[in-house]
């Protein structure tokens, strides 16, 4: 079989898409860079590779660069990150991102961009307390990290571009945060779109799917809150679906409970107190705490049925 240099995997990817040098490195790197990449000149930091994959829609776990010490260290501590936030450990995740900080020189535009939704997930430390920020800085932000990487980002049009993984969880932040705002059919506007790229682009990234699940919570949500109850249910099931495919129990319990609101709102109450239930107890093998006593309350308000 014949073994091809990473170089030569993103030119033949590039050319297939018809994608010019300039747009598939916009916001990652030169054009001068990847134009020695291709012809194997230059051998790219693996940060720099993955978001080229990624926007190719190229699975990168396929494909292997040296790392650095730094890039070692950058790694590292973007997965500690990632856990904090996971973890709702705002403070030690906040120590860890200044450390990251200190890696992110101005051209890094990749870094940059992750250390801004970063911030935005776990807020700053005032007299020693942590703040959320308020929504108007959250979308002051999430323009300044969308357009480190696009400059020409436009929300009306996102089939424009091609994405990293990275910048698919900032547009999908940015749709919360109009969620966030009231304005949920601006949001439903922006989760559709990013679930229509990725079902087009993205499918085969290993990633993708946990996004599509994220996703598909997201816009579920908003659209019960718009009362539009028959797209809920059809949005929240695409992710269920893909959750069961996956193995992928996150946002499960989250899908579930949207799927008993909105079957409610349809008067299906079979289908509304089984999904309620299996809330319940997907909540309790996780041992999440908080949402099982939300799923007790919706058992006990909508059925008095008493757990």
């Amino acid at each position: 079989m014949k073994e091809l240099f990473i170089g030569e995997v993103l030119k033949r990817k590039r050319k297939e898409l018809g994608l010019t040098q300039e747009e598939l490195c916009e916001g990652i790197c030169e054009p001068s860079t990847i134009s020695r990449i291709e012809s194997g000149r230059q051998v790219p930091a693996k940060n720099k590779l993955d978001a080229l994959l990624q926007r190719l829609g190229l699975p990168g776990e396929r494909y292997y660069a040296l790392m650095s010490k730094d890039e070692m260290e950058i790694s590292n501590l973007k997965e500690k990150i990632i856990s904090c936030n996971v973890a709702r450990n705002a403070i030690e995740g906040l120590k860890n991102l200044e450390k990251l900080e200190v890696f992110a020189t101005e051209d890094d535009h990749l870094l940059r961009q992750f250390i801004l939704r970063s911030r935005i997930f776990l807020g700053y430390i005032k007299e020693g307390k942590v703040c959320p920020y308020t929504l108007e800085e959250k979308k002051k932000m999430l323009q300044e990290a969308i357009h480190l990487t696009i400059p020409d980002f436009d929300e009306e049009e996102i089939y424009k571009n091609f994405y990293t993984v990275e910048e698919i969880k900032v547009i999908n932040l940015i749709a919360l945060n109009y969620s966030d705002a009231g304005q949920n059919r601006k949001a439903i506007d922006i989760y559709y779109q990013l679930l229509k790229y990725m079902k087009e682009h993205i499918m085969n990234l290993s990633e993708a799917n946990r996004l599509i699940v994220l996703i598909c919570y997201n816009c579920s949500r908003s659209l019960y809150l718009e009362k539009r109850y028959e797209e809920c249910t059809e949005i929240a099931n695409l992710g269920w679906e893909v959750s069961i495919r996956e193995r992928y129990s996150g946002y499960l319990g989250g899908l579930l409970s949207v799927l008993g609101y909105a079957y409610y709102a349809e008067d299906k109450l079979e289908d509304s107190k089984r999904c309620f239930y299996q809330a319940y107890y997907m909540y309790t093998v996780v041992q999440d705490d908080e949402h099982i006593k939300l799923a007790v309350r919706d058992l006990k308000n909508f059925f008095d049925v008493e757990i």
